[in-house]
C-alpha cells in the first residue's frame, strides 16, 4: 500500500482547512438567519407567517448539511494526522490524486465505490 508524501498531504490539508473555515462561516451564518427568522417569523398575535415554516426547514436543512459536511472535512484532517488519508476503506489502495482534489473527504476510490454499488444491487 502506498502512501501520499507530506507535500501532497500538506496541499490536501491546507484545501480541506479552507473548507472547514468556509463551512464554520457558512453554518454561523444559517444560525443567524435562523435565530432572526424565528424571533421575527411570527406576528404580534404570535401567528407564524405564511412562508415561515418553509424558510425554516429551508434554513435548517442546509445547516444540517453544512454541519455534516464540517463532520467529512474534520474525519479527513484526522485521517491526515493518522497518515491513513487518501487509503480507500474498500480496497485498501490510494485513492487518486485528482479525485482526493475533486472531493477532499472522500474515503472511497473510484473503484471501490464502484464494488460497493455492485454489491448493493
Amino acid at each position: 500500500m502506498n502512501k501520499y508524501s507530506q507535500e501532497d498531504l500538506l496541499e490536501f490539508e491546507k484545501i480541506l482547512m479552507a473548507k472547514r473555515d468556509a463551512r464554520n462561516v457558512e453554518i454561523q451564518d444559517y444560525s443567524r438567519q435562523i435565530t432572526e427568522l424565528s424571533e421575527n417569523g411570527k406576528d404580534e398575535n404570535g401567528i407564524e407567517n405564511s412562508g415561515y415554516e418553509a424558510q425554516f426547514n429551508y434554513l435548517f436543512s442546509h445547516k444540517e448539511r453544512a454541519m455534516k459536511n464540517l463532520r467529512d472535512i474534520e474525519n479527513a484532517l484526522s485521517r491526515i494526522k493518522n497518515n491513513t488519508y487518501g487509503i480507500c476503506v474498500v480496497t485498501n489502495a490510494l485513492i487518486s490524486k485528482q479525485r482526493l482534489l475533486a472531493v477532499p473527504t472522500t474515503t472511497k476510490s473510484i473503484e471501490g465505490k464502484q464494488l460497493l454499488e455492485k454489491q448493493k444491487s
